[in-house]
């Protein structure tokens, strides 16, 4: 074989397997031009992806660093110990960051304490199989630690008087924003199980702050379809039913609900990395509806001629919504 051909045959080699992942990706990406119409219903925490207790946690993340002690991606050595300080470089550069940013983070505030310690120490699994609550939960559903106070500091900036949340769940991000609420400010947050309306003002009613929220149970669809047309609101937390974030904020504009200079924070826009990821890499199909509608919802939101957005790469995705 000439040295010519070789390198023919090896060029196509190497720019096969490129290719057909462009095709993969291109093919992801075709499905922003064509309605999903993903109809997905909320099905609380999906099996399999409950987190690892923190101890548990700790030490398998103590043990990975142990194990690649003294192996390192820049000095001089063979190619497996190479590796290994590779891998351990990313593991430490990606796994430390949370608790970096916990540690430094100083915005959590006395509601948001109890709410989140009430979250840990509760028996999602057993009220569950009472059947106390509508689906299965766990406190890894909350909005986390540092996108609440996140949006925190979103309510302190925008001062709003009126704020609405789509989706409250525990109630941790609903503490986080009548935390920073000014005095005369007021919190609508629409969730589905009247569990959670309890647990929650159970929390909430201990503190002077609670008097600003107000929680009404139903479909969060048909709850915005009943707010009154005369009370807009300045900031919108979206964080419900993944399959029905373009209708909240359809249904908002439809009816008019939102202030000239309202902001709406949209949660789980990058969600698990569905709207970027080639199909091949799906390894929990259960995911895939929301991740669909999440594709269709951040196209349409992008294209939209009376929006203007911006997606912050916090956790699973936030995305800043304004109308021009």
């Amino acid at each position: 074989m000439s040295s010519s051909m070789f390198l023919r045959r090896a060029l196509r080699s190497a720019v096969a397997p490129a290719a057909a992942l462009a095709a993969t990706s291109s093919a992801v990406r075709s499905d922003f031009s064509s309605p999903i119409g993903c109809e997905q219903k909320y099905v609380g925490r999906f099996s399999g992806t409950e987190k690892m207790s923190v101890t548990a946690d700790t030490a398998v993340s103590n043990a990975a660093v142990s194990s690649t002690e003294g192996k390192s991606a820049g000095r001089w050595s063979i190619l497996s110990e190479r590796i290994e300080g590779v891998a351990k470089e990313l593991f430490l550069l990606i796994g430390a960051q949370d608790p970096y940013l916990n540690q430094v983070a100083s915005a959590e505030g006395p509601i948001m304490q109890a709410i989140r310690k009430k979250m840990d120490s509760t028996d999602w699994d057993g009220l569950s199989e009472k059947k106390e609550t509508m689906f299965a939960y766990g406190s890894e559903m909350s909005t986390d630690t540092i996108e609440a106070q996140f949006v925190k500091m979103m309510t302190f900036m925008k001062s709003p008087k009126r704020v609405l949340e789509v989706g409250m769940f525990a109630g941790y991000g609903a503490a986080a924003i009548i935390e920073a609420l000014p005095q005369d400010g007021k919190l609508v947050s629409l969730d589905l199980d009247p569990f959670l309306k309890n647990w929650v003002e159970d929390v909430t009613s201990q503190f002077p702050e609670g008097k600003k929220l107000t929680i009404k149970v139903g479909p969060a669809l048909d709850s915005i379809k009943t707010l009154p047309a005369d009370e807009k609101f300045d900031l919108v937390f979206v964080d419900a039913n993944k399959s029905e974030y373009k209708a909240y904020v359809q249904t908002l504009l439809d009816r008019d609900l939102l202030t000239k200079d309202a902001m709406l924070l949209v949660d789980n826009t990058l969600y698990c990395g569905y709207p970027y990821l080639p199909g091949q890499y799906d390894t929990q199909p259960k995911r895939r509806g929301f991740g669909d509608a999440l594709i269709e919802f951040n196209e349409w939101v992008a294209t939209h001629p009376e929006l203007m957005s911006v997606i912050i790469p916090l956790r699973d995705g936030v995305t800043l919504v304004k109308r021009r």
